[in-house]
């Protein structure tokens, strides 16, 4: 049973991973349940239900009995074997509740980026005590990155407890997807011109801000560049303002929330990626979709994504918050097709490693691994045979 805090709306690499994960765990001969805190769109349905998974819904609440009352309900009538949360809070009811349900093995999945926040020597006593008391009823933690790894584990949860599964995304999708519009014709762009995507929330978090001045600084210096932003986000009137202030706006175009085929075919037809987040950022799916995509990737030296991109090899490394750096980045690459390509190259070859299949293996690997130390009779119909 798979506990996503989350209302899909589109069809992402999460979805995809969570599509495929359904699908491995049902021809293995198990099943697949997942909770939603709302059922995905009609145009999404029919692809969790190709995939075998049976579809529930909660309510979702840190403190809220309902939240695991609800939750405790779904466990009676599915009788899961493994439970994996997602999006939820550690120090929550949910988990307390999940944790102390007898007969369950509990994988929480930790997808949080963060922004380093100043608190006093009790409070951060009491957060680590309380993390590593909510730890104590989670039997294994998956972590997106090395970087989150070491931040659970500076907050309170056991080392030992902790994995790192790295995200992965369907490759043959980015990779082979055809190209359902011109982009170039679409938003009126020269064919000569160096087209930038980025691709998150419409939040300063994600360094869109920053992204807009570095524009600005490129486009004032000669560079024959475009910007397109796919997303959108509680700042998305705010930016659309000042890239009109700045006087970019045929050159900044936002184009709204995309489903992934239509991601893909924009991946594919741009030419450098960037992602400049001013927080801590986990371990972004869309690096790996522009890695699938054969795309050189620009991020900054903060979270998870410096495990992915390799500066100077297939993508460059900026500091975070800081537009010129961030100019000056992809002024490089617009100066260089040379350099583009080569880093294109090595993009599409590193991107073999994150796939959306070793993803689902590695999670599945992990349940079997939890059921067998238990000897449950439930590890061989998942397809697991015990340890000799």
């Amino acid at each position: 049973m798979s506990v996503l805090n989350l209302r899909p709306r589109k069809l992402g690499s999460f979805e995809e991973y969570t599509i495929a994960l359904s699908r491995t765990l049902a021809e293995g001969g198990g099943q697949s349940v997942l909770v939603f805190k709302e059922l995905p769109p009609d145009s999404l349905r029919p692809l969790y239900l190709d995939a075998r998974a049976t579809l529930e819904t909660k309510p979702f609440s840190p403190f809220g009995r309902d939240s695991a009352g609800a939750l405790r309900s779904l466990i009676r009538r599915h009788r899961p074997d493994v439970v994996h949360l997602h999006f939820v809070n550690l120090q929550s009811l949910d988990v307390l509740s999940t944790g102390l349900s007898r007969g369950l093995r509990v994988v929480f999945s930790e997808h949080g980026s963060d922004i380093p926040k100043k608190r006093s020597a009790l409070r951060m006593y009491a957060l680590y005590a309380s993390r590593r008391l909510f730890s104590s009823v989670v039997d294994r933690f998956i972590a997106p990155s090395d970087y989150v790894k070491n931040r659970l584990v500076r907050q309170g949860t056991p080392s030992a407890k902790v994995t790192t599964v790295y995200n992965g995304v369907n490759l043959a999708r980015f990779r082979n997807t055809p190209v359902t519009s011109d982009l170039r014709a679409s938003y009126g762009l020269g064919e000569r011109s160096v087209i930038v995507l980025s691709i998150s929330q419409v939040v300063p978090e994600k360094g869109v801000g920053v992204l807009i001045d570095a524009a600005a600084i490129a486009l004032k210096q000669g560079a024959d560049l475009a910007f397109i932003h796919v997303g959108d986000g509680r700042c998305a009137a705010e930016y659309r303002a000042k890239v009109t202030t700045l006087g970019i706006g045929n050159r900044f175009i936002f184009a709204g929330l995309k489903n992934l085929p239509e991601i893909a075919s924009m991946l594919r037809q741009s030419d450098i990626f960037t992602l400049p987040c001013t927080w801590g950022e986990a371990f972004s799916l869309v690096v790996l979709e522009a890695f699938a995509a054969g795309k050189p990737a620009i991020v900054t030296a903060v979270g998870g994504n410096v495990e992915a991109v390799q500066d100077g090899v297939n993508g460059l490394v900026v500091p975070p918050g800081d537009a010129t750096a961030l100019a000056a980045a992809i002024k490089v690459l617009h100066d260089s097709p040379e350099r583009r390509q080569a880093m294109a190259r090595e993009s599409a070859a590193r991107s073999a490693y994150f796939s959306a299949n070793r993803w689902v293996d590695e999670t599945i690997d992990l349940y079997g691994h939890l059921l067998r130390r238990t000897r449950a009779p439930s590890a061989e119909r998942m397809g697991y045979n015990p340890l000799p």
